[in-house]
């Protein structure tokens, strides 16, 4: 489609008050808050998972000593896609056109472009209890598994961890405490404890008054007698997710994760006019894959 005067012959005409032309200011960047943020040149990235050694091996007097090696794992590829929109539009209605609606249209085209942006990034969340595919998401992670899950197996077979609980929980006391309970309970894969501070809730707007209740009230949450709130001792953050399409799932995010954002082509815009039947055509185009390798650094719950 091409746009012409045709199309919007009131803004040739100079009799309009004003003009409510739904260009909105956008919330600030959020998928840079949970996710690790690179580029790359390559048509695919491998990113690959290992183990350090394992427990120390009790040596007798004169007995040789021990030797271990680290345990391989699995690789994660992610295959970046490419996206673009464009736009054209006549010379007539360039000339024309008396309110600058067409010059605010490249600005529209840039806040699509972000949107896509936070849209496929919140499919980490949007996609952490499933492992179905989509463009510019890759949803399972080294383990063959999606994000968050009951069983997540460990490299040396002695068992599996969860980062999701067994029955799915509203944000409440209870909920968010157990999830930090997980955390302290974190094993790596060679079944040594490892630290990985909670650092962010992520909630929806649904949530916005429940996760200032409890990590911002002096006393416990929902009780009328004078304990102290326990959970203000973590230090918890939160913040509102405007792209989580799951209003009841929520997620406690650790100070170290591997959820990623690869950048193959940052938003690049480019114009062209067609000379003969002048056209001004104008475009965007961005391309880049998300997904996570290693889940650990991630909790969460699709909600009660």
């Amino acid at each position: 489609m091409t746009i012409t005067r045709a199309q919007f012959l009131v803004l040739l005409e100079p009799k309009l008050s004003n003009i409510w032309h739904e260009v909105f200011p956008t919330w600030p960047t959020e998928y840079t808050q949970y996710t690790n943020t690179r580029s790359t040149q390559k048509a695919k990235v491998t990113d690959y998972k290992m183990t350090d050694f394992g427990a120390l091996v009790l040596k007798g007097e004169g007995v040789n000593i021990s030797y271990g090696d680290p345990i391989s794992g699995n690789q994660k590829e992610y295959s970046p896609v490419r996206f673009a929109l464009g736009y054209k539009v006549t010379q007539e209605m360039i000339d024309h056109e008396l309110y600058g609606q067409i010059d605010r249209l490249e600005r529209a085209l840039i806040a699509s472009a972000v949107d896509l942006q936070e849209a496929t990034a919140a499919q980490i969340m949007n996609g952490a209890f499933g492992t179905t595919d989509q463009d510019g998401y890759s949803s399972t992670g080294f383990d063959a598994l999606q994000l968050c899950s009951t069983a997540h197996p460990k490299l040396d077979g002695s068992g599996n961890l969860r980062n999701r609980p067994s029955t799915d929980a509203d944000l409440s006391v209870t909920s968010l405490q157990s999830a930090l309970i997980d955390f302290h309970n974190l094993d790596n894969d060679r079944s040594r404890p490892v630290m990985i501070r909670p650092r962010m809730v992520i909630v929806s707007p649904e949530d916005i008054f429940t996760a200032r209740e409890l990590l911002k009230s002096e006393y416990k949450p929902g009780t009328a007698n004078n304990e102290s709130n326990a959970l203000r001792e973590d230090g918890l953050s939160f913040m509102v997710s405007h792209w989580k399409t799951d209003t009841d799932a929520w997620f406690l995010v650790g100070d170290q994760y591997d959820t990623n954002f690869i950048w193959d082509v940052k938003p690049r815009t480019g114009m062209e006019e067609d000379f003969d039947a002048e056209v001004i055509k104008r475009k965007v185009v961005e391309g880049f894959v998300t997904g996570h390798g290693e889940w650990r650094g991630w909790w969460g719950t699709s909600g009660g």
